[in-house]
């Protein structure tokens, strides 16, 4: 927590332009007879923060990385092709919702993920491939064996095939 405040300090200081003599000399103003933030205390380091606030620094916390639109996407459309194959019987939001906080549970320390769109980067790609190994079963349980180990492109291909016979 210190450290943090202290680097939020810091930015603030370059964000308000401040060099070291008037950086320094607010510090002292602010909690007289400190001129350096290691010097100071928890409750003190606030003080010179919201000083700064008022001074006109606004901080923002960066973008936390969030689902890429195209593997939501993906997931969107696979699972429609799914409930248009009648693999599935929902093809609403809360369904796939549902899916993805069951499949993201195992991967999440127990709790899943609630919704689709609060999926981060590390979650997506393990709803995307489950998923695809899902309607892959699927398929395949309609397809005739071939022998070959297919990839999901080519089920996809032969199961569409089969549907427009």
């Amino acid at each position: 927590m210190r450290a943090n405040t202290i680097k939020l300090i810091h930015v603030a200081r370059r964000s308000l332009g401040l060099d070291d003599e008037t950086y320094r000399s607010m510090l002292a103003s602010v909690v007289p007879g400190k001129h350096s933030c290691r010097d100071m205390n928890d409750t003190q380091l606030k003080k010179v923060l919201e000083t700064m606030k008022k001074r006109g620094f606004n901080p923002v916390s960066k973008a936390k990385p969030k689902v890429p639109g195209g593997i939501a996407g993906k997931i969107r459309a696979i699972w429609s092709v799914m409930h248009r194959q009648g693999f599935v019987t929902r093809k609403d939001d809360a369904a796939i919702d549902a899916y993805v906080k069951r499949i993201t549970r195992h991967h999440n320390g127990g709790e899943g993920v609630a919704r689709l769109v609060w999926l981060r980067d590390e979650h997506a790609g393990v709803v995307l491939e489950t998923l695809k190994k899902w309607h892959m079963r699927c398929m395949l349980e309609h397809l005739p064996d071939n022998g070959l180990k297919p990839t999901y492109e080519r089920t996809c291909e032969r199961y569409q095939q089969l549907q427009s016979k």
